[in-house]
C-alpha cells in the first residue's frame, strides 16, 4: 500500500451509527457525553467519508466488533484491513487483492498451501463466478427474478433453516452460504451480487436495476474478502439505507441504519471508488493451516 501511495490511517472504534456492515453491534455507554454509542462493525463509512475530503487512497488495519455468533470462522472481535481507492471500480480491487493474496502466501512459505486435506494452488489465475449462476448450479433454477414466496419454496426444498419471516436477502444469502460457499475451494471471486444484501455498492454498468458491483473471494469454503464498486449516488444510497432501516424496524437486526453525517458527505461529492474488506485473522488461519480462529488470536475470548 505503501508502494501505492496509500496512506495509513485510524478511525474512531465508537461510533454513533453502527454502519458499514451487515451485523449486529455491541453497544457501550459514553458517559461524558451521556449517551449510547456502538462499536463499529466495520471502518467503512468513515474511510468512505476522507475520501470525500480528498484523502483518495486510504487503508485501515485494526479491530471490528460484530455481536453475533462464534464459530470456528468467526470471532465478535476481529482484525480487518479496509482500504479505498479512488477512481478504481470492483475490477481494479479484485487485481489487488490478488496480489495481496499472494504475497502474504509467499512471505509465509510457498503459493502451493495445504488446508486440512484440500491443496489449494494460489499461483494460478483466481476464478470468477456470478452469485446467480452459482446458486442456479445448485439449485436447479434460475433465483434472479423470483419472488419472496417462489425463493421460499426454493429454500424449504433444499433445507435451508430460514425463519417464516426473513427478506428475500436473508433467503438468498442462506441459500449461497449453504449451497455454494462449502464448495468453492479454489480461490474464487463470486461476483455480481443482488442489490437486497449490497445496500452500499453501486448497480451494475450493463443496466441491471438488481445486480451490483460487488465480489466476495472465497478459499477452501470460507471468505476472505468483500468489495464494491462503492455507490456515490447520495439520492440512491438515501433510498437504499432507508429500506434496510424498515428491515430493522421490521426486526432485522443486523440491517444498516440511515448515517445521516455520511450522506451528507456523500452529497458533497464522492469520486467513483472501489473497496474492500479482508479479514485478516482469517488469512493467517489459511496460511498457517489453522482451522480454528482462536488459534490465530492471543487471548480469544471464545469458548
Amino acid at each position: 500500500f505503501n508502494a501505492r501511495e496509500f496512506m495509513e490511517v485510524e478511525t474512531p472504534m465508537m461510533q454513533s451509527t453502527p454502519g458499514g456492515a451487515t451485523a449486529a453491534p455491541f453497544i457501550t455507554h459514553y458517559n461524558a457525553l451521556d449517551t449510547d454509542m456502538f462499536l463499529r462493525v466495520a471502518p467503512e463509512l468513515n474511510l468512505k467519508r476522507l475520501v470525500v475530503g480528498g484523502f483518495e487512497r486510504v487503508f485501515e488495519i485494526n479491530r471490528n466488533f460484530r455481536n453475533e455468533g462464534m464459530s470456528t470462522k468467526h470471532s465478535p472481535e476481529f482484525t480487518m484491513l479496509e482500504f479505498y481507492w479512488a477512481y478504481a471500480d470492483y475490477e481494479d480491487c479484485m487485481e489487488l487483492v490478488e496480489e495481496i493474496i499472494r504475497n502474504a502466501a509467499k512471505c509465509v512459505g510457498d503459493l502451493k498451501i495445504n488446508w486440512g486435506k484440500l491443496s489449494i494452488d494460489l499461483s494460478k489465475k483466481f476464478e470468477k463466478k456470478s452469485f446467480y449462476a452459482l446458486l442456479e448450479e445448485a439449485t436447479g433454477v434460475d433465483l434472479e427474478k423470483m419472488d419472496k414466496s417462489d425463493l421460499l419454496t426454493v429454500c424449504k426444498d433444499n433445507n435451508i433453516d430460514i425463519e417464516d419471516n426473513c427478506n428475500v436477502g436473508q433467503m438468498l444469502d442462506g441459500l449461497m452460504s449453504t449451497l455454494v460457499e462449502p464448495n468453492l475451494i479454489a480461490p474464487t471471486f463470486v461476483i455480481d451480487y443482488p442489490k437486497s444484501i449490497s445496500p452500499l455498492a453501486k448497480l451494475k454498468r450493463d443496466g441491471s436495476d438488481n445486480i451490483v458491483e460487488r465480489f466476495e473471494l472465497f478459499i477452501g469454503g470460507a471468505e476472505f474478502a468483500n468489495s464494491f464498486s462503492e455507490l456515490n449516488d447520495p439520492i440512491d444510497q438515501r433510498s437504499r439505507l432507508e429500506e434496510q432501516s424498515k428491515l430493522r424496524d421490521q426486526g432485522d437486526e443486523e440491517a444498516q441504519p440511515i448515517d445521516e453525517e455520511f450522506i451528507r458527505a456523500m452529497e458533497i461529492g464522492m469520486p467513483p471508488t472501489g473497496g474492500v474488506g479482508i479479514g485478516i485473522d482469517r488469512l493467517i488461519m489459511l496460511l498457517t493451516n489453522n482451522h480454528w480462529i482462536r488459534d490465530v488470536i492471543l487471548f480469544p475470548t471464545m469458548r
